[in-house]
């Protein structure tokens, strides 16, 4: 079932000025609920646009945005409601850090939402957990803490907020290996127990594979492809010929079928290419008599 419906969305920034730029280009997408989807695509391609359309940063120039079965301009008094509904993380969040402790930053939020504090405390500690964030980090000023556990802390608090929809912006971006496997991992179980819908947006297309169940791929502020990992991924000769890549072991899997190695060119995982290399050893084994 669909959360999101993008109708024939256009979006341009200087608009009828000398420096106009087309960013969406009559767009429409469907979003599926419950899941997570990366989306994709080179530098300019329009997703940080597009998800910016979807708790009403920016408004768009024609088209129609949907959210949870409503308009979210119908209303345009009341947009600011639907921030709670969709959380955003932009890049590089932990530069919006500002409240003299980690527990009041990632509390602002829940705060402004007039809950109890009780149910505020509740779900300070409850986000806090999911990003790997203690209880003596809760005391300390946000300003002390290192980039991984700030961009921790700013993701702590927007799902502190219980959004039914989380999007975020290259959540990952400058953090080193262990630091993407620890904040995207925490996305994930996140979504695995909330049931939060959740959208990534990131260049890293080892991080897509991994991580998320559906993927979306811009290019020329257009959508170029929509699909599972699986049939994204398998898509290699079209996402190359617009300036992309694909998952690294999905090229050594291309690598192998140009050797005449008769082996899937759906693989994106490694842990797919292990399983079908077993398999082709099996059958050579059978086939030999060994």
């Amino acid at each position: 079932m669909s959360i999101i419906e993008l109708k024939d969305v256009s979006f341009v920034y200087g608009k009828k000025t000398p420096y106009e730029i087309k960013a969406l280009d009559n767009v429409s997408l469907n979003i599926e609920e419950n899941l997570i989807t990366g989306l994709i695509g080179h530098t300019g391609s329009g997703k940080s646009t597009l998800v910016q359309m979807l708790n009403g940063i920016l408004k768009p120039n024609s088209g129609t945005v949907i959210v949870d079965g409503e308009d979210i301009w119908k209303k345009p008094k009341k947009i600011a409601s639907v921030r709670y509904k969709v959380g955003m993380v932009m890049q590089y969040p932990e530069y919006q850090l500002f409240a003299d402790t980690v527990k009041d930053d990632i509390a602002y939020g829940p705060k402004n939402m007039k809950l109890s504090a009780e149910e505020i405390e509740k779900r300070v500690f409850r986000s806090a957990e999911f990003c790997g964030i203690d209880k003596e980090t809760l005391e300390k000023s946000p300003f002390d803490l290192s980039g991984g556990q700030k961009r921790r802390v700013a993701l702590a608090g927007v799902m502190a907020m219980n959004p039914k929809i989380l999007v975020l912006d290259e959540p990952a971006a400058g953090l080193d290996p262990k630091g993407r496997r620890e904040i995207l991992g925490g996305i994930k179980k996140y979504r695995d127990e909330s049931g939060t819908t959740v959208i990534i947006v990131s260049h890293s297309m080892e991080d897509m594979a991994m991580y998320c169940d559906r993927v979306v791929v811009m290019s020329d502020s257009k959508i170029l492809s929509n699909g599972t990992c699986r049939e994204v991924f398998s898509q290699s000769q079209l996402l190359k010929e617009n300036g992309l890549d694909v998952p690294e072991i999905t090229n050594v899997v291309l690598k192998l079928r140009e050797k005449g190695i008769n082996i899937p060119n759906d693989i994106y995982t490694v842990e797919d290419a292990v399983k079908a290399i077993s398999s082709l050893s099996l059958e050579r084994r059978a086939k030999n008599g060994i």
